[in-house]
């Protein structure tokens, strides 16, 4: 039965590409304050509501009491690493889209090595316009925050 004008389709948390009917909301957690803030504002500027976290455990908390769009984290955190962070948003939701950031370029590998088919690793530094390019196609809208229209796929896809 296909949905009907207003009803909202909740897949793992997240809004098929076309159904989000209110703002994409994104969790970003990192521990470097003048990140965050670059980060947040970068988001911001595309209509995305952002969510800061400072520290793992402030994280945890918004994404146990939130609904979000997508995570975007620091891999290596004072007090817990990004895999714990990870770990724990897939006792929520194994298909919510993460996107981990690191200045290790070995995290990479072992990104995927990982197997996740909904984790995403970009490497510190990063441009802003491929990071803000990455989530709001893992979003499904554009730069001004519009939802974008589903993709055409062939037969079988």
């Amino acid at each position: 039965m296909p949905p009907q004008q207003g009803q909202y389709i909740l897949s793992s948390g997240t809004f098929p590409v076309g159904q989000r009917t209110d703002v994409a909301r994104v969790l970003l957690a990192e521990d470097d304050i003048h990140l965050l803030r670059l980060i947040a504002r970068l988001l911001r500027s595309a209509g995305i509501e952002v969510e800061t976290a400072a520290t793992p455990s402030a994280a945890l908390e918004l994404i146990s009491a939130l609904g979000f769009d997508l995570i975007l984290s620091d891999l290596f955190a004072p007090e817990m690493s990004g895999a714990k962070i990870v770990a724990a948003v897939r006792l929520f939701d194994p298909l919510l889209p993460i996107v981990i950031i690191s200045g290790d370029t070995e995290a990479r590998h072992a990104i995927g090595d990982i197997g996740d088919p909904a984790l995403y690793f970009v490497a510190k530094p990063f441009a802003n316009d491929a990071l803000l390019d990455l989530v709001c196609s893992l979003i499904g809208v554009d730069r001004k925050g519009q939802l974008r229209p589903p993709a055409p796929r062939a037969v079988g896809q």
